[in-house]
């Protein structure tokens, strides 16, 4: 068995959502209540809340939680004025405290809070899982003990701000026209005028007085003197404006956040835990949130909602059923909480995880294997009852790397459970995909190939098979090879033969008026034709669907016969020489250089042989001359090859 291929085992202790608000880390929430402990109390009262209809009212529940809060702010009160939260002793002497006294203040003050985790106090434990802004949108892993804290840390960008600008086009400055010019000069003439006009006013009043400067200045005095009254009066009646005004409350900015996955792997599985969870789980989660946040800062109010309910948290730490109320407050009322709980109690069981935020629908898992094409040994891990096959589902004619999701054309899909139970949880569900959906799982069947049902239903290949890989992500159908009474099939070496005794039961009300579980499988101990089983037409429908349940839960396997081929190395080295050949003249071919139209011989001349110079060295020349036919055609050029004597052609 391949090292990589191992059963599912999430080992998931906790979820920690943690956030640098105005530059303070902070553990604002984490699930389960009580990490690494029996947590069955909680998720049982939560469960039994959820799923109570007849609840109090939403005016009851504003009214709690304003008691609720005001008594926490009480508190937070008298904590300040004390100056500690430490009980008050009584001293029987001074300097001296009774053992007794001693006892109780040390269990008050080593008593955890709510959010120091692991035996971990939570300040320092928030400020280990704050590193520095290089780490923005990479793998975070950090080891305490026997525990692996996994996350993808998210910080702001420059200025606090999430959202990346866009740039700004500078706009050009405008030239200064000669209109601008012209009513600028008219304003400033205007504005002379008006100050010599205010000027020749003032000198008329001064003469009116008589001349004596006194006499202005205390009409002056008078006319100021009333102003003052009146804008007193208006202070009265309406607020001035230059008051000093209350200073703006600062908002609230969130530098960072990052959500920690807390792991406690086996020592030789750590690599494989670690990866896969941060592929399927850690990574998306992240990438989620950091979307939703630079869209509507969905982030930042939660956790300012998150962190009001601290001090609930704390007064609720000492008793169970408080703690799991307050819990129960915060996941009805905040969105990242809900899809934190959703995801620990899914991804811990190796289920599912399908959460909503704000606008955005999501789903996560861990895949977990679905077949092995080798037994695993006898120090291997051991998983019985999971189909033993070497088959595999991609198209043969895909790369080598096998990149491509698509399924095989030559596939088909296996139903993991009823049809009726698919079916209605399909209707059940809002989404564009159910009738497609609904009709594709009707006319499906295991004997036939998505190349079959494109072509007897007239739905296009891409379209079945992109719904084939629908409900195999979901987990409700398995790719497999179309069943076919012709093929061998065997009981599987990694059949589970401790449940057989249950799966008689169930056999025997799916098909009451067949043979039984035990003697299907004793007929198939021995390699045969599945057709040899089947003892009429009429029952071959019947065996088939037999053969399918027993195919679905890993009792029955193909058996698949492989031929190996060799090839000689003299045959080998003779088709490399081959191939050699070949391309070599290819290449000759590519590199002789083309002929232009002055370059070409004529076609209407004929070689004529000359009589030899004393002076060359060669035995005989030829030259061309034109000829024409008989009817005046152009005919080919002959060689002297063809024509041994040039004046048999005249």
């Amino acid at each position: 068995m391949s090292s990589d291929i191992l059963p599912p085992n999430p080992c998931l202790l906790a979820i920690l959502l943690v956030a640098k608000v105005n530059s303070e880390p902070n553990i604002v929430f984490h699930y389960p209540p009580r990490p690494g402990a029996d947590n069955t109390h909680f998720t049982r009262y939560l469960a039994a809340q959820d799923k109570d209809k007849d609840g109090s009212s939403s005016t009851d529940d504003d009214s709690s939680s304003s008691h609720d809060e005001d008594v926490a702010n009480n508190e937070d009160s008298k904590e300040t004025k004390t100056g500690d939260n430490t009980p008050e002793l009584d001293v029987e002497e001074p300097g001296s405290v009774s053992p007794e006294k001693n006892d109780i203040w040390r269990k008050q003050y080593e008593k955890p809070r709510w959010n120091d985790l692991f035996g971990l106090g939570s300040f320092g434990l928030a400020r280990l899982l704050c590193p520095p802004s290089t780490s923005h949108k990479q793998r975070f892993e950090m080891s305490i003990d026997d525990k692996v804290f996994v996350g993808r840390p998210i910080y702001a960008r420059e200025g606090e701000h999430w959202r990346k600008k866009k740039k700004e086009k500078k706009a050009k400055p405008r030239k200064p026209s000669t209109d601008d010019e012209i009513v600028e000069g008219q304003g400033k003439g205007v504005v002379s005028k008006q100050a010599s006009i205010q000027e020749a006013e003032e000198s008329t009043d001064a003469s009116e007085h008589g001349g004596n400067p006194d006499n202005g200045l205390q009409s002056k005095e008078g006319t100021s003197s009333a102003t003052n009254g009146l804008q007193r009066s208006k202070d009265v009646l309406e607020p001035s404006v230059h008051k000093r005004q209350p200073k703006p409350v600062k908002e609230d900015t969130l530098n960072m956040f990052h959500v920690v996955f807390v792991l406690n792997p086996l020592p030789l599985e750590y690599q494989l835990r670690v990866r896969e969870m941060y592929d399927h789980v850690v990574k998306k989660f992240s990438k989620a949130l950091r979307w939703e946040q630079a869209r509507s800062s969905l982030v930042l109010r939660e956790v300012t909602a998150l962190l009001k309910d601290a001090p609930l948290m704390k007064r609720a730490h000492t008793d169970d059923q408080p703690l799991a109320n307050m819990y129960h407050r915060c996941l009805s009322r905040s969105i990242i909480a809900k899809a934190i709980s959703v995801l620990f109690n899914n991804i811990s069981i190796s289920r599912i995880a399908h959460i909503n935020l704000s606008q955005s629908s999501l789903s996560f898992q861990i895949p977990i294997p679905t077949s092995i094409s080798v037994l695993p040994g006898p120090l291997s891990s051991q998983m019985p009852g999971l189909w033993l096959t070497t088959a595999t589902s991609l198209p043969a004619d895909d790369d080598v790397n096998m990149t491509s999701s698509q399924l095989a054309s030559q596939f088909t899909i296996l139903l993991l459970s009823d049809l009726s139970t698919i079916l209605s949880e399909v209707n059940d569900t809002a989404s564009p995909l159910s009738a497609p959906l609904a009709h594709f799982l009707q006319i499906s069947r295991p004997t036939k190939s998505f190349l079959q049902i494109s072509q007897s239903s007239g739905i296009p290949l891409p379209d079945i098979q992109f719904l084939a890989s629908h409900l195999i992500y979901w987990r409700k159908a398995r790719a497999i090879p179309p069943l076919h009474q012709r093929d061998t099939y065997i009981v599987s070496p990694n059949a589970d033969m401790s449940k057989l005794v249950s799966a008689t039961s169930k056999f025997a009300k799916v098909f009451p008026a067949l043979p039984s579980l035990p003697k299907i499988l004793n007929l198939l101990s021995t390699p045969r034709a599945y057709s040899s089983l089947i003892p009429s037409k009429d029952h071959k429908e019947a065996f088939m669907d037999i053969l399918a349940w027993l195919l679905r839960d890993g009792w029955v396997t193909q058996l698949r016969t492989f031929a190996w081929v060799r090839v000689p190395l003299h045959i080998k080295m003779i088709v490399e020489s081959q191939g050699d050949a070949e391309r070599s003249l290819e290449s000759s071919i590519e590199l002789q250089p083309r002929r232009t139209k002055d370059e070409e011989e004529p076609k209407n001349t004929l070689a004529v042989p000359l009589p030899p110079s004393p002076t060359s060295s060669t035995t005989s020349a030829h030259t061309t001359i034109p000829f024409r036919g008989s009817q005046g055609s152009p005919t080919p050029s002959l060689g002297p090859s063809l024509i041994q004597n040039p004046r048999q052609a005249s």
